[in-house]
């Protein structure tokens, strides 16, 4: 890679992160969520690179990483909005419940299956 191509990165890397400021201010004006701006963003950056024909390097081998680490950040990011107080324990409590059901559920009829299959392995040897 030559020096102008490292430069011409660095300032579209500038210029992205930028952009990431300016739809988080405005998201809320414009009631879209800053993510979604950010995927149209990235898309028309895609179709520029493609129509002006700019060589860019190939990054799938850091693309599950770096997919892990934006999938966390938004996560992170939308819990951050998240208010608790008193009224919400209730409702937080019956969800709990409910997701927390199906799995024992799961786990018990799982470990019925396994055990069935150990005492029918036994059976035939």
């Amino acid at each position: 890679m030559n020096g102008t191509m490292t430069v011409n990165i660095i300032i579209t890397i500038c210029a992205l992160l930028i952009f990431a400021y300016i739809f988080d201010i405005t998201s809320s004006k414009t009631k879209m969520p800053s993510v979604i701006l950010l995927l149209i963003l990235g898309w028309l950056v895609r179709q520029g690179v493609n129509l002006f024909e700019f060589s860019i390097p190939d990054l799938s081998p850091l693309l599950p990483a770096l997919g892990t680490i934006c999938l966390i950040l938004i996560v992170l990011e939308g819990s951050l909005e998240l208010e608790l107080n008193q009224s919400k324990y209730t409702i937080i409590g019956k969800t709990s419940i409910i997701a927390l059901l199906p799995m024992l559920f799961m786990s018990f009829c799982l470990a019925y299956v396994f055990n069935m299959l150990k005492v029918l392995h036994s059976k035939l040897d």
